[in-house]
């Protein structure tokens, strides 16, 4: 009895049909109204703010895929079933367990120090020797081995964090990822990896919000095993220091922490051996009972040829659930992030399969799970993938429908043909493909289609653009309010004064770089020269065209 609200509410908010757009269009009109009572769902009260493994976040995934079945997609999850199943690992640091101990100085959790849970060991004690190792690159394309000449193999690497400013921004985002740079010590035979703080880093997010996180639940996919799914599982020791423990590390050191600051605004400082070893030993708790799952709905392509290249458009639906009552609120409803998108994914899908003219390849519409806790639902598919070949991923995650905009951005649009492909699909629409207007914040490493972009899939993160149509920038002065003051917050529900008629405008485009995409004569290639066709070693690339920068 305790789901009957909510059912009742899925069922009054089920859209009706669309009316066709005018006679000579292939296409049926995205419905505004539609998007609405999909978001009056996703985003009500009643589904708890859709936290990974909960009840609303099963809610989520009922409504998606009945909607799915409504719409008439072909189940593509496991067993011929919608859903797509992961179980999930959910680790805690047990309070007060963390002795860190840098040249035997004890630092506390919390203080200069940040240390979490660990997804593999129950009770854990590491450390050795520790070995400064720059920003801790191998990029051999830039002629850069930032671990030349040292020897880390059973110690402990120690390197700054952030992107380093020396290099382009995709570059830096990449090099600068922390998984990245434990990915690259596990290689050269580190045990543990500590990451320095640096201003880049507090600029993205403030070192006093990790004490907040500490007692925080980490959410890791399980394989079939029975191991969880942990990047670079060889780097027992993770943490961050700042301050007074990053000046206990370097002492002795034949650099300080800001002469290293320094020089590294121009190039990676130069390794060497520290004076003081570090020990770590920490207590987790690991829950293997909660598992949550990715909607998976296909509409098949046209043509035969063409049935093992699948186009894949992804949208999370989970949020953070309920947290800190703000003006006695406690439930975060992630309208913006990610009903939004979710309701685009599902009236986009809709609107295809209502279509008369089908596309040639097979189009798979992916509801994601668990993006909020680590990108864990797009992973565990883009490892274990139910259909097809994914040949390119198009993703969304927000939106800004408050006022009507003129340009897009596409997060890694640069990177690949698929940027071609959108520009095709926002001429057709009157738009312009705007750049992308911070890349220092590597934007494009940080959502959903980096899940896919890891295993050599071109992809798109696709952003309403922030020139109104009047020619006014609005959009960056309220891309800033919005991460202050909405999202992740209780306040991102649906009193915000959306306008419908612009998310469906951006649904529209969203569709049309789809079938863009799934109709172009060749599947999308990365450009010769992106730093991301690493991913795809022995497949062709494209030269980049003039212009494309």
């Amino acid at each position: 009895m305790r789901f009957l609200p909510a059912l009742l509410l899925i069922a009054l908010a089920a859209p009706g049909s669309a009316q066709p757009v005018p006679s000579g269009s292939p296409l049926v009109r995205i419905d505004a109204a539609a998007l609405r009572a999909h978001m009056a769902v996703l985003a009500d009260d009643l589904l708890e703010g859709r936290e990974a493994g909960t009840r609303g976040d099963a809610l989520a995934q009922l409504y998606i895929r009945t909607r799915f079945e409504e719409i008439g997609l072909a189940p593509a999850g496991d067993a011929g079933s919608y859903l797509q199943r992961f179980r999930v690992r959910s680790t805690r640091l047990v309070p007060g367990s963390v002795d860190l101990r840098i040249g035997g100085r004890a630092f506390a959790n919390g203080g200069d120090v940040a240390v979490f849970g660990d997804p593999l060991e129950p009770e854990q004690r590491v450390g050795g020797e520790a070995v400064f190792a720059g920003y801790g690159i191998v990029a051999p394309e830039r002629g850069l081995d930032d671990y030349r000449g040292l020897d880390v193999r059973g110690k402990v690497a120690v390197v700054l964090g952030g992107p380093p400013p020396f290099l382009p921004a995709a570059e830096a985002a990449h090099y600068g990822w922390a998984d990245q740079q434990r990915l690259t010590a596990e290689a050269r035979g580190a045990v543990g990896l500590v990451i320095l703080w640096t201003p880049a880093l507090e600029q993205r997010f403030a070192f006093d919000g990790l004490k907040a996180l500490a007692g925080r639940t980490d959410l890791s996919w399980i394989a079939p095993d029975g191991r969880p799914s942990v990047t670079a599982p060889g780097i027992r020791l993770r943490a961050f220091v700042r301050g007074a423990a990053a000046d206990a590390l370097l002492a002795g050191a034949p650099k300080g922490m800001a002469a290293l600051l320094e020089e590294a605004r121009s190039r990676s400082p130069r390794g060497f051996a520290l004076a003081v070893p570090l020990r770590l030993l920490r207590r987790s708790v690991h829950d293997d009972r909660l598992a949550s799952a990715n909607v998976a709905g296909l509409l098949p392509g046209s043509d035969p040829a063409l049935k093992d290249e699948v186009v894949v458009v992804t949208a999370h639906y989970d949020h953070v659930g309920i947290g800190e009552p703000e003006r006695g609120d406690s439930i975060y409803n992630g309208a913006l992030d990610n009903a939004v998108g979710t309701a685009m994914l599902i009236e986009v899908a809709r609107s295809l399969a209502a279509s008369p003219r089908k596309p040639r390849r097979p189009i798979l519409f992916l509801a994601v799970g668990a993006e909020e806790k680590g990108l864990i639902g797009s992973d565990y598919f883009a490892a274990n993938p139910t259909v097809g070949e994914a040949i390119a991923d198009i993703n969304l995650d927000g939106a800004m429908p408050f006022y009507d905009f003129r340009d897009v951005i596409a997060f890694g649009a640069e990177q690949s043909q698929m940027g071609e492909r959108l520009a095709e699909a926002a001429g057709q629409l009157g738009l312009e493909v705007a750049p992308d207007p911070f890349p220092e914040e590597g934007i494009f490493t940080r959502s959903d289609q980096y899940s896919f972009v890891r295993r050599g899939v071109p992809s798109l993160f696709l952003y309403m653009g922030f020139t109104a149509m009047d020619g006014r920038n609005v959009g960056r002065k309220l891309w800033d309010e919005l991460g202050k003051t909405i999202v992740h917050r209780p306040g991102d529900d649906l009193s915000q004064p959306i306008d419908y008629a612009v998310a469906a405008k951006f649904a529209d485009l969203f569709r049309r770089v789809t079938i863009a995409i799934a109709d172009a004569p060749a599947r999308p290639l990365w450009y010769e020269d992106s730093l991301f066709r690493r991913f795809a070693p022995g497949r062709p690339a494209a030269p980049r065209p003039k212009g494309v920068s």
